[in-house]
Parts: structure tokens; C-alpha cells; sequence
């Protein structure tokens, strides 16, 4: 399997905004044995992606369970033992995601076999800067507030 984006290190996460979303393009080839055919014809490509929160940053913002993880699944038909297809991904949660992409063939007579590669990738969610830039100016509004407050509750006594 081959996905896009990929990082120039494994290891390294793909950077994505909070806010936007993640098209996932993966593409592969079926490889047969020494005699194509011979076991089994393929009649598709079943496709499965999930997302796994690994390390959460920044603040808990109430965000909606349904944004929160990702899991779909696309049947692709081979052309001459060719696939592709793409995902769109949501990480609203700030933070570390495990990307896992599974594969597995469907045969003529409709079995699923898992036979297929899995692969692994990291994206890392960050806070969109316009957001980012509200909730800094908003905290800087806040803080000599609550000075304020302090201040006029020591006076009292």
C-alpha cells in the first residue's frame, strides 16, 4: 500500500489544522503468486481506516463524539491488479493520531480473505492559528480581570 501524504520519516507525524480535513489517498497493487488465478480470482479491494487518538494537546474543547474518530470502509475494484482511492479524515481533537490502514480481497465467490498489508501513519493536529490568536487575546482579556477581582477582594479585608 502507499499512501499520500507521507511523511519524509516515518516516525514523523503529518501536520494537519484542527479546523480542516485530511484527504488520505491510498493506492496499491494486487500481487498474485507464480500462477495469477490460481486460487483465487479477486473480485475487490476492501479498504478499512481508523484513527486512534495517541497523545492529546493543548485544552478539552467540547467537541461532538461523532468528530472524534475516524473509521470507514471502501470496496475498490483492480484494474489490471491496480487500486486507488481516498478518505477524507477529521481530527478535531488536538493531538497525536495513529492512522492504520488495513487491506483485504474479496473473491468471485464473495469471501473475504485478510490477506492484505497494514500500514501505519501518524498525523498530528494543531490549532488553527485564527483560533488560536482569539483564545490568546481572549485569555489576555481574562487575566487582568481576575487581577482586578483579587485586588478589590484584599482591599475588602
Amino acid at each position: 500500500l502507499a499512501l499520500s501524504p507521507s511523511p519524509r520519516n516515518p516516525a514523523e507525524p503529518i501536520a494537519v489544522q484542527n479546523n480542516q480535513q485530511l484527504a488520505l489517498k491510498v493506492e496499491g497493487v494486487v500481487q498474485h503468486g507464480s500462477k495469477p488465478g490460481l486460487f483465487r480470482k479477486i473480485q475487490s479491494v476492501c479498504l478499512n481506516v481508523s484513527s486512534t487518538l495517541q497523545s492529546k494537546s493543548g485544552q478539552d474543547y467540547k467537541i461532538p463524539i461523532d468528530n472524534m474518530t475516524n473509521e470507514m470502509e471502501q470496496r475498490v475494484e483492480p484494474h489490471n491488479d491496480y487500486f486507488s482511492t481516498q478518505f477524507l479524515l477529521n481530527f478535531a481533537i488536538l493531538g497525536t493520531h495513529n492512522i492504520t490502514v488495513e487491506s483485504s480481497v474479496k473473491d468471485a465467490n464473495g469471501i473475504v480473505w485478510k490477506t492484505g498489508p497494514r500500514t501505519t501513519i501518524f498525523v498530528k493536529s494543531l490549532e488553527d492559528p485564527y483560533s488560536q490568536q482569539i483564545r490568546l487575546q481572549q485569555q489576555q482579556v481574562q487575566q487582568p480581570l481576575q487581577q482586578q477581582q483579587q485586588r478589590n477582594a484584599y482591599t475588602r479585608f
